[in-house]
C-alpha cells in the first residue's frame, strides 16, 4: 500500500499544475474523435489535445513549470492551512480554488510524507528492531536490538530477584501454606526466546462456550506467531497503517454530517472538503511533531494535544459559521469521537497485522 500511496502522491504532484497549453497535434485535429481542436482540450470529446512525442528539452521545461507551479500553490496553501484554521476550506468552498492545492491531492501528498516520516523515525528509534526470536530457522535474521536486549536483561534480572525472594527455582518443588507440594508453573518464554506453546495449549479457559475457548487458544497462538516473527509483523504494520488511516476520512465526514443534520446551508460536498483539509492538517502537524521528537523536544506533545482543540473550534466558526457555544460543544463531541475512532483503528491495525503475519510464518514458529 505504501507503494500505491507513493505512486498516487507523485502522480498528484505532477498534476497540480495544468501544464503548458502547447503540444497540440500538428494537424490540429483530435486523435480520438477527429474533430478540429484549437484549444488544450477537444471541445467534442474532452480528450487532452497534446502531443507527448517531443524533444527531451520540452519535457524538462514542462516538468520545471509544473514544479514551480506546485511550489507556489503549496506555499500559499500550507501556511494558511496550518495557522488560519478554516480559511483555506472556506475560500475553496467560496470558489477561490486556483490559488490552493486541490484538497484530495493535498491529502495524498501529506499522507505519503507523514507515513514516510513516521516509519523513518520508527527505524531511527529502534521500533522495528526489537527482536527476531527465531534462532536456528533458515532465512531469518538473528538480530537483537538494543531495546530488546535491555528488556531481556531487565526481565531476567527481575526473575532472578524474584527467585531469591521465593527461595526456589522454577524447577524446584514449592509448598503452600498447608505443606502440600505445588507444581512449579511453566514459563511463558522458553530458553531460546520462543513462546511456550505447551503452556498456551494447557491454559485453562473459564468460559462455558467451548468454541469461544477454542478461539481464545487460537488467538493466543497467532499472537505467539507474531511475537516470534517480529520482522514480518512490523512489515505488515507498515503495509496496513496507510490503509487503515484511509478509514478516518469517511468517518470524519459522517461525524460532520451528524453534527449538521438539518442544515440547508451545508452540503455533503462541504463536509468532504472539510474532512480532507482536517486530515491533511493532522498529517502535517504530526509530521512536524516527529521532527521535534527526533530533535529531543518532547514538549511538542503539548502542542499535539492543544492544537486540535483550537483548529476544530476555529473550523466550526469560520467554515460553518457556528456560534461560540455550539462550536465548543461540537469540538468536544468531535474530539471525543475521534479519540474512540483512533482506538478502534489502532486495534484493527494490530489485529490485521497479526493476522497477516501468522498464516505465512506460523508453521516455522511452532515448537
Amino acid at each position: 500500500m505504501s507503494g500505491e500511496l507513493e505512486t498516487g502522491a507523485l502522480a498528484s504532484a505532477g498534476a497540480l499544475s495544468g501544464g503548458k497549453p502547447g503540444g497540440a497535434p500538428e494537424d490540429q485535429s483530435c486523435r480520438n474523435c477527429g474533430a478540429e481542436v484549437n484549444r488544450r482540450y477537444c471541445g467534442n470529446c474532452g480528450q487532452l489535445a497534446q502531443n507527448f512525442h517531443r524533444p527531451i528539452w520540452g519535457l524538462v521545461s514542462e516538468v520545471m513549470g509544473d514544479f514551480l507551479s506546485l511550489d507556489g500553490r503549496v506555499m500559499r496553501t500550507l501556511p494558511a492551512l496550518m495557522f488560519k484554521p478554516g480559511r483555506v476550506t472556506r475560500s475553496y468552498l467560496d470558489g477561490k480554488r486556483q490559488r490552493f492545492v486541490p484538497p484530495f491531492r493535498l491529502y495524498l501528498l501529506t499522507s505519503f510524507l507523514y507515513f514516510l516520516l513516521l516509519f523513518a523515525y520508527g527505524d531511527s528509534e529502534g521500533w522495528f528492531e526489537i527482536r527476531y526470536a527465531t534462532p536456528g530457522q533458515p532465512g531469518f535474521s538473528q538480530v537483537e536490538g538494543e531495546a530488546g536486549r535491555g528488556l531481556r536483561f531487565q526481565v531476567t534480572g527481575d526473575l532472578d530477584e524474584l527467585s531469591d525472594e521465593i527461595g526456589a527455582s522454577p524447577e524446584e518443588e514449592v509448598s503452600d501454606g498447608d505443606g502440600e507440594v505445588v507444581e512449579p508453573e511453566e514459563p511463558w518464554l522458553l530458553e531460546d526466546g520462543r513462546v511456550n506453546r505447551h503452556k498456551i495449549d494447557n491454559t485453562t479457559c473459564d468460559l462455558e462456550d467451548e468454541e469461544m475457548c477454542g478461539f481464545v487458544h487460537y488467538a493466543l497462538n497467532r499472537i505467539a506467531d507474531a511475537y516470534e516473527n517480529q520482522g514480518m509483523l512490523y512489515a505488515s504494520i507498515q503495509a496496513w497503517a496507510p490503509r487503515v488511516a484511509l478509514a478516518l476520512t469517511p468517518i470524519l465526514i459522517l461525524l460532520l454530517i451528524l453534527l449538521y443534520p438539518f442544515s440547508k446551508r451545508h452540503y455533503v460536498y462541504d463536509h468532504v472538503i472539510s474532512a480532507l483539509h482536517v486530515q491533511s492538517w493532522l498529517y502535517i502537524l504530526h509530521g512536524i511533531g516527529l521532527l521535534f521528537f527526533w530533535l529531543g523536544q518532547m514538549w511538542f506533545v503539548l502542542v499535539l494535544l492543544i492544537a486540535p482543540v483550537i483548529y476544530f473550534y476555529r473550523m466550526f466558526r469560520v467554515v460553518y459559521h457556528s456560534g461560540r457555544i455550539l462550536s465548543v460543544v461540537r469540538t468536544i463531541i468531535v474530539l471525543n469521537a475521534l479519540t474512540a475512532v483512533f482506538f478502534v483503528l489502532f486495534t484493527a491495525l494490530a489485529i490485521l497485522s497479526v493476522a497477516e503475519t501468522s498464516p505465512v510464518l506460523g508453521g516455522l514458529s511452532q515448537n
